[in-house]
């Protein structure tokens, strides 16, 4: 699978791209894209009737998951993304054994009780209680490792 912007497939990412093209109302959007090119929030309202806020929520999950690209600027300006499909086997093999080596390198780095100990940091975070650098030292990790970890375990997705 691949989109123009060449983002490598994980298992998180064919999970977002597939849970964006399971919603009806979200295949509408990318239809109206391809057709239209630019539009607004706005101009899904008038076209679909969505409320402001679904119409919104639905636009920044698609970009989200690199099927639209967002202009910045008031109103945002959104426009399709080309992108192809195209999966295999071993393209699923490789993404979910990309996965597992972050996994198996932090609990050998760290030691088995890491990911606990990162997701229950992850509350203080969550409450601006510490800033991510802060969460990465209070665990004796490497910062990059913190993140990845994070990422790895959507934690930035909740």
């Amino acid at each position: 699978m691949s989109t123009t912007d060449d983002t490598p497939l994980s298992r998180k990412r064919l999970h977002t791209v597939v849970e964006q093209l399971a919603n009806d109302r979200k295949l509408e959007i990318l239809g109206y894209a391809a057709e239209h090119g630019q539009f607004s929030v706005a101009d899904l309202k008038d076209e679909f009737g969505f409320p402001h806020t679904t119409a919104h929520e639905y636009c920044r999950d698609l970009a989200t998951a690199g099927l639209l690209h967002r202009e910045q600027g008031k109103p945002a300006v959104y426009s399709p993304v080309d992108f192809d499909i195209r999966l295999s086997l071993d393209a699923i093999s490789t993404a979910v054994a990309a996965e597992s080596e972050t996994v198996d390198y932090m609990l050998a780095e760290y030691d088995d009780g890491i990911i606990e100990e990162v997701i229950e940091i992850w509350e203080r975070v969550e409450a601006g209680d510490l800033t991510y650098r802060e969460a990465s030292a209070t665990l004796d990790m490497a910062h990059a490792d913190f993140l990845r970890l994070a990422a790895e375990l959507d934690l930035f997705d909740r």
